[in-house]
């Protein structure tokens, strides 16, 4: 005999820090292993599969990382116009994934910096001696750095049509299978959230550094940017993407895509 599934009082929005951290945990974890089904499925040569599989890793990573965050004290859940959404609408999790994402292209190669300068010291005195020439190199860093997001801010619009590809046939104007995805694409689309995943690995590694004196400094940092998000009407800003991007006729990443090349040519033209 089936029984009917009773819809509880308990849900993602009205969980407890302490909850939320037990979830948010579990939510990784299931991220990652979509993230082991979508790889044996295109050992498989199941691509399409593989594909929607991998889409489905990064939506649980997004929510997980909501979680994670209101668990270590953010208000999200409690001050995000609209954020309860994000949990029952697939494509409110892909800007999510597009900043994520952007982080992680500008980390990798703030990291990087880092590294140069303290292996080459004299780069500092270098900064202030030459500091035209350094300025035309940022220039041109920012310049190509917008069009790696412009990629980016592409591909995130279309994710969810990527997750549904890999699932069902579909004819909008032309036929479309998820049998006609291949390695290429589905390598294409791997490299990307494998990229997510890494970065949220090592946001996650920075909450559980061990060593007190770092711990105590990220702890003040973190409720420094909990006390901005507050004061500086942070959490009513998110809100209002969050709202634009579920109404219907809006197109929240066009008007980033149109601002970034705007912001291109301003540079371009004071260089």
């Amino acid at each position: 005999m089936i029984m009917m599934r009773e819809k509880g009082n308990k849900s993602f929005m009205n969980l407890s820090k302490e909850e939320c951290l037990v979830v948010s945990k579990e939510t990784f974890r299931n991220a990652k292993n979509k993230h082991s089904d979508a790889l044996i499925l295109a050992k498989n040569n199941s691509y399409g599969m593989a594909t929607s599989t991998l889409m489905l890793s990064l939506e649980e990573n997004m929510k997980a990382v909501i979680l994670f965050l209101d668990g270590n004290g953010f208000e999200f859940r409690k001050r995000v116009k609209g954020i309860k959404y994000l949990f029952v609408n697939h494509k409110l999790r892909y800007p999510l994934g597009l900043i994520l994402s952007g982080f992680n292209i500008f980390g990798k190669d703030l990291i990087g910096f880092i590294v140069r300068i303290a292996s080459t010291p004299s780069l500092i005195k270098d900064f202030s001696i030459n500091e035209k020439e350094w300025e035309g190199l940022a220039l041109n860093y920012i310049s190509e750095k917008i069009n790696q997001l412009s990629e980016e801010i592409i591909w995130f619009s279309n994710a969810d049509y990527l997750r549904q590809d890999g699932m069902y046939v579909d004819y909008d104007n032309v036929l479309k299978t998820p049998l006609s995805i291949d390695k290429e694409d589905f390598n294409n689309i791997l490299t990307r959230v494998s990229g997510i995943s890494e970065f949220i690995d090592k946001f996650l590694s920075i909450f559980g550094q061990s060593n007190e004196s770092t711990d105590a400094e990220l702890k003040t940092q973190v409720k420094k940017l909990q006390k901005q998000l507050i004061s500086e009407k942070g959490y009513d800003k998110i809100g209002m993407i969050v709202t634009k991007m579920n109404g219907k006729g809006n197109n929240l990443y066009i008007d980033i895509l149109k601002n970034l090349q705007e912001f291109k040519k301003d540079i371009n033209d004071d260089f």
